[in-house]
């Protein structure tokens, strides 16, 4: 029995037909809502046909994959843990300025729509989700959106940088979490039912991605980064990236 070998699994990709480009013109994201809807069912079946020609890879790769599957939802739980210290800690004494100030008048609330998203994922069945995945050896591209991924004659990919195995469910979550966090306006309920629909998922795959869709990112990845002191930001900076992001995370879907 013969192996293919390749060095990565972009060079798989482009055997199965996909091109590798320089750059693809994104599309505005500024639009009509019916248009951005339609354009994003259109994506949906675009990653589609990416799942389909990648699920059941049997060769050889001499730079692996990265399995990120239930990366996600972990990362997401330490960060709520993270964030139920930091309000403990700044309650016990006193806000010192007017990032830990914001943290305290809205870090609870957050911190309980952040559990509320991780408990809805595991009630839609997210090892069942796990399971299938893994059996079904499912690849996700990581990097879904318009100025990554098209179609024209041929499926165009910039970047595979972010491949990895992972639930396909994934795919999608990553795309219209990115979209909602801009503000886009669109039905994210029906656009997350589109996307089971074209993959052939069930009502598990809906509830889970409308909770994954839900979860405070941005609020969590501000309070991370001050932690972390990653970002040698003044804290007037952070509280102004702080309020930003109680509104680029938008209103809950469950």
């Amino acid at each position: 029995m013969t192996i293919n070998i390749y060095n990565d699994f972009s060079d798989y990709m482009m055997f199965k037909g996909i091109k590798n480009v320089d750059v693809i013109q994104p599309k505005c994201e500024n639009m009509d809502r019916d248009i951005m809807e339609k354009l994003i069912i259109e994506q949906f079946g675009v990653i589609h046909c990416l799942h389909e020609k990648s699920l059941g890879f049997d060769g050889y790769l001499r730079n692996r994959l990265n399995n990120n599957t239930g990366k996600t939802i972990e990362g997401y739980r330490i960060s709520i843990k993270k964030l139920a210290s930091d309000i403990d800690s700044i309650s016990r004494h006193e806000p010192k300025n007017s990032f830990e100030k914001l943290i305290v008048k809205y870090g609870k609330g957050v911190m309980e729509r952040g559990e509320n998203c991780i408990r809805a994922a595991y009630g839609a069945d997210y090892l069942g989700i796990i399971t299938r995945s893994m059996r079904r050896g499912e690849i996700c591209l990581g990097n879904t959106g318009f100025e990554n991924l098209s179609q024209n004659e041929f499926i165009e990919v910039v970047s595979f940088e972010s491949c990895c195995y992972n639930m396909v469910e994934m795919d999608c979550y990553l795309f219209l979490s990115k979209l909602k966090r801009k503000g886009v306006k669109v039905d994210f309920n029906k656009m997350a039912e589109e996307f089971c629909t074209i993959e052939g998922l069930d009502e598990s795959s809906l509830k889970f991605l409308l909770a994954l869709i839900s979860y405070p990112h941005e609020f969590m990845k501000c309070c991370n980064r001050h932690r972390a002191g990653k970002r040698l930001w003044h804290e007037d900076r952070f509280s102004q990236k702080l309020a930003k992001a109680l509104i680029q995370d938008g209103d809950s879907l469950i």
